[in-house]
């Protein structure tokens, strides 16, 4: 009796194991070589030139990227909360806005998947073209951009993309001041404004990123005119400064931007290729 109740206890446990040994093979991920040789394991980070992974008796263990031809990851894609590999930032300038009498440069960074945040610098008076007045000041805006649709799918996946692609929703809040000198005339205005952007960025070998975009936005703030030989007045406030022109208290906001993306990234994706 005792035996037999030992036997099914030693049974049951090495099934156990094996099940679990066997879960473990099913959830790992697999490096393929171009040689062909595959390799599982648990990859825990992917930069722009090489992978991270654990072995199956967690050893760490670096390879090269230009060495493999692709990677499956596990059904169950991991989701971690740890976002801390995500470090891509970029560097873009605002093409139109030159056409408009202004030089804009952002930063973005990726906090993780699905969102980032970007800070932009706009300067006053620069422009490939010329203008019948002289402009100066600046201003300053800040966003938090989200990909929509991982938003609205409620998961974190990249479906094969940089962590900085996709469309995404951005509000912004910002400030401007500029002063604007035309033959016997000057103006002085400043405002704030807060809006929504909409945003659609495309990155190409983890390097090059390019941005459409366009948003609404309302303002508040105040001017100063003076005339030659003729008391200072007040008027509305309408304003078309780089990428933001607005009257009535409403602006809207159209742009191209081109940048250089740079640090690392991660891709949670069930397939990815080199």
């Amino acid at each position: 009796m005792g035996k037999s109740i030992l036997k099914r206890t030693i049974g049951t446990m090495l099934l156990m194991s094996t099940m679990v040994g066997m879960q473990s093979l099913i959830a790992q991920d697999k490096i393929i070589s171009k040689r062909g040789d595959e390799t599982l394991c648990t990859i825990i980070r992917i930069t722009d030139t090489h992978i991270e992974y654990l072995d199956p008796q967690d050893e760490f263990y670096k390879i090269e990227k230009k060495y493999i031809k692709e990677v499956e990851f596990s059904e169950n894609p991991r989701n971690p909360t740890d976002h801390s590999n995500n470090t891509s930032k970029v560097i873009k300038f605002n093409l139109l806005s030159l056409l408009n009498n202004s030089l804009q440069f952002s930063y973005e960074k990726a906090l993780d998947p699905i969102s980032s945040i970007e800070i932009t610098f706009k300067v006053f008076g620069v422009s490939i073209q010329d203008f019948p007045e002289e402009k100066k000041g600046g201003g300053i805006d800040l966003g938090y951009r989200f990909r929509l649709g991982d938003f609205f799918k409620g998961d974190r996946k990249i479906e094969n993309s940089h962590v900085l692609d996709g469309i995404g929703m951005k509000p912004t809040v910002g400030a401007c001041y500029a002063q604007i000198d035309i033959e016997n005339a000057q103006e002085k205005y400043y405002y704030v404004h807060i809006g929504t952007v909409i945003n659609y960025q495309v990155v190409f070998k983890n390097r090059i990123l390019f941005e459409g975009y366009g948003g609404i936005h309302i303002y508040k703030g105040k001017n100063k005119i003076d005339f030659s030989n003729t008391p200072t007045r007040t008027g509305v406030l309408d304003f078309e400064d780089g990428d933001l022109n607005g009257s009535d208290n409403i602006a809207f906001s159209l742009g191209i931007k081109m940048g250089y993306v740079f640090g690392g990234f991660d891709r949670d994706s069930r397939l990815l290729r080199w």
